[in-house]
């Protein structure tokens, strides 16, 4: 089985993010190693905007618990918005929409 060099990379840099310890430096080191093994980079700036964005939240609250919550609540309405989406989509190949 051929493993792609890329993603072993990748998996390394993973590691080098969770064992930084600190969380801000993490979410700015995830951005740089996200960055450099993206193929296709159209959603990126959206992405480092949010982890700015939210690192900006941990900086100013001081805890971890509430902006985690937030951040939950933000994933789970945007599945909830795409599985809402997914189902319309369906509905109209089969014509009942």
């Amino acid at each position: 089985m051929a493993v792609d060099r890329k993603f072993l990379l990748l998996c390394a840099a993973e590691v080098l993010v969770v064992t930084v310890g600190d969380l801000l430096v993490a979410l700015i080191l995830q951005m740089i190693v996200l960055a450099a093994f993206l193929g296709d980079r159209r959603g990126y700036p959206t992405f480092a905007g949010a982890i700015v964005l939210f690192a900006a939240i941990l900086l100013a609250s001081g805890q971890l618990l509430l902006p985690l919550l937030g951040l939950a609540a933000a994933l789970g309405g945007g599945l909830l918005i795409l599985t809402l989406r997914d189902y319309r989509l369906a509905q109209w190949a089969r014509g009942e929409a």
